[in-house]
């Protein structure tokens, strides 16, 4: 109880007067909510069926790429199996009943510990899932019923002309209907589902038409009417209206598309079209970073945007959108290294719009960033590289473009500064966070990163972010991959820039960073700085970095009252590489052969640690609950000393 009422106390404080108002009127219609329970039958249409998106129909027509090919039949051999896979967990040995569809008990389990999540038997609005899912996430049983994997094997049934197939997948979706009765249960807990399940139902929609009789198009009919008519109810503004409003926005031009004759498809249509405008402009700076500060949340809005647009139609999006759109693939082309990977910064709980098979996309960043460019027909947007995806059919992704100009980039609104090229002998992406915590109130998906760096070489990466992890179940594991200790800059006392007050809230204490000297220089010589440490210590914190032939010096600089204590420097290293010290510098190599040599300030200590299940070091996560042990490299020093200078040397290919 003391949990929510905090939870409550810290969410009421970031609020303006107008969203209190929205708040009251909005626990008002979750009351009358409550109250309703009339079914699927609610939201009869009979006659209806959805109409096939226009936005899918390449899929259907011509060849398609072999990889796409196999991929498709991948996806579909699995669903045949029984098999599900989604954010790198495997649900139990086979999903599927005696009659080939979804069983409909798979859509309320839990895979890690096989619990069920409350079903129909209860409102969705008395399920408080952030404090009464015990160890749970809630975020493993929401994907599978996003239904997107549905999506590929039914485009694979289509192409094949597989009747059994396409049954099967019809009927998945009717045993989703029959467990989820609109408004009840733990699956319409939230609209951003709302609004990806209707994606993955137009798709699958549009693919299996042939096969929809009146009966199944009529349920599918209501299926619609009650998403969309969720959707514009409960809608997620103020403080919520971050990528939660695009999936929603997304959901109602896909439910107007669909459901065109639908009384409120007019309204549905011009309410998702204004909040797509204005989510892209608000969502994305000028110089096209995402204000979730996260490549990956980036990239998913992104596809949701894509989604939306595509499902208006030609005069979907306006200049200005189409503008911000374009640079929001220049800033993710930027932010890919050579063997096109971004750098984990900020949340990645490895949302997908259209999926494959599974939530590995290794690519998926450069794919968006290809979608775009095929969306805008701006072929020059197109990354060096991406892997093959349906999605490329879809948004007519041009072929891969050159290989990204040398050099060094600056995104000013954004806060990142990238420096690609060679240096000593070596493909070097280095990137370095001079940015804000995250967008807007709540800065939900950011982390207390300033001032850290990202280091990739040969397009492997070597200086690591720590990644997410997991959301709800892990509250003290939340906070420390969150929190500046595990991040590649300098700490005080083990203090964070940032503090957290929940899993998507920082409050009262947020770092402000600036760029104090440098911009699109080779070599790179940047300064940046925050006040992070201001209040709690008197002093900001420098960060200096000048490029040299063979190497990255970094200067951390303190200006202000000389603090007691001690600082911390530190730098994540890779799980795959192998760490080994002595005098006062520590080699990173992989397979035997040294990357990155990291040189001590004088005067302080080495530390190396690995696993550290107390600090919360020693820990890189490469995908939604998944951990691995890893190298923390920590350079520790008296905090009166003021200033350190410590050097990353790129060890040249022998």
């Amino acid at each position: 109880m003391l949990r929510r009422l905090g939870w409550y106390a810290r969410r009421l404080a970031v609020m303006e007067r107008g969203e209190i108002r929205h708040r009251i009127r909005e626990q008002t219609e979750r009351r009358a909510a409550r109250r309703q329970n009339g079914g699927w039958a609610t939201f009869a249409l009979p006659g209806a069926r959805p109409k096939p998106l226009p936005l899918f129909a390449s899929l259907f027509t011509g060849d398609l790429p072999a990889p796409v090919a196999a991929q498709l039949a991948v996806a579909a051999e699995a669903f045949r199996s029984g098999k599900l896979r989604l954010l790198n967990r495997d649900w139990p040995e086979t999903v599927l009943d005696e009659s080939g569809r979804i069983a409909p008990q798979i859509w309320t389990l839990d895979p890690v510990n096989g619990t069920k999540w409350p079903g129909a038997e209860v409102s969705a609005f008395d399920i408080d899932f952030r404090f009464e899912g015990g160890n749970r996430d809630i975020k493993y049983v929401a994907e599978a019923n996003r239904l997107h994997f549905l999506a590929a094997p039914a485009i694979h049934a289509r192409r094949t002309q597989d009747a059994s197939l396409a049954g099967a997948i019809l009927g998945s979706v009717l045993s989703w209907m029959e467990a989820n009765p609109p408004g009840r249960g733990v699956n319409w807990y939230s609209g951003i589902e709302a609004g990806y399940r209707l994606v993955s139902l137009a798709c699958i929609a549009t693919a299996l038409d042939p096969w929809i009789d009146s009966a199944s198009g009529e349920k599918l009919a209501s299926f619609v009417a009650a998403h969309g008519t969720w959707l514009a109810r409960f809608p997620s503004l103020f403080s919520s209206a971050n990528n939660h409003l695009v999936a929603e926005a997304m959901g109602l031009a896909v439910a107007a598309r669909l459901l065109p004759a639908h009384p409120q498809a007019a309204d549905w249509l011009a309410q998702g079209r204004a909040h797509l405008e204005d989510r892209t402009l608000a969502l994305f700076h000028q110089d096209g970073v995402g204000q979730e500060q996260s490549p990956a949340y980036a990239a998913f809005t992104l596809e949701m945007l894509l989604a939306g647009f595509g499902a208006i139609g030609a005069d979907a999006p306006s200049p200005a959108a189409r503008e911000r759109l374009g640079k929001a693939a220049t800033a993710l082309n930027a932010s890919l290294d050579d063997g096109g990977h971004v750098p984990l910064i900020g949340d990645d709980d490895q949302s997908r719009v259209l999926m494959a098979y599974g939530s590995e996309e290794p690519r998926y960043a450069a794919s968006i960033a290809a979608a775009i460019a095929g969306f805008l027909q701006r072929p020059e947007l197109a990354p060096a590289m991406s892997d093959p995806h349906w999605r490329d059919i879809v948004f007519a992704a041009p072929p891969p473009g050159p290989a990204p100009t040398d050099g060094t980039t600056t995104f000013p609104q954004g806060g990142y500064t990238i420096r690609r090229g060679e240096i000593a002998g070596r493909r070097v992406h280095f990137t370095f966070d001079h940015g804000p915590l995250g967008f807007g109130a709540l800065a939900a998906h950011g982390h207390a990163d300033a001032l850290s760096v990202w280091l990739s070489l040969d397009g492997h990466p070597v200086l690591v972010d720590a990644g997410t992890y997991l959301y709800h179940s892990e509250g003290e594991n939340r906070r420390r991959f969150r929190v500046t200790p595990v991040h590649n800059t300098l700490t005080i006392g083990g203090a964070s820039q940032s503090e957290p007050s929940g899993p998507f809230n920082w409050m009262p204490r947020r770092a402000r960073a600036r760029l104090d000297k440098g911009a699109d220089t080779v070599p790179l010589n940047v300064s940046a700085s925050h006040d992070g440490y201001q209040k709690r210590f008197g002093v900001i914190h420098h960060r200096d970095i000048l490029e040299t032939a063979t190497s990255f010096e970094i200067t951390d600089r303190l200006t202000g009252t000389p603090p007691a204590g001690a600082i911390e420097i530190a730098f994540l290293l890779a799980p795959e590489l192998d760490v080994t010290g002595d005098a006062g510098r520590v080699t990173a190599s992989r397979n035997g052969r040294p990357e990155i040599t990291l040189v001590a300030p004088e005067g302080t200590s080495i530390e190396v640690i690995h696993a550290d299940e107390a600090s919360g070091r020693g820990f890189h996560s490469p995908g939604f609950g998944v951990l691995q042990a890893a190298a923390t490299v920590l350079f520790r020093g008296p905090a009166k000393a003021m200033n350190w200078r410590s050097s990353i040397l790129l060890n040249p290919v022998t």
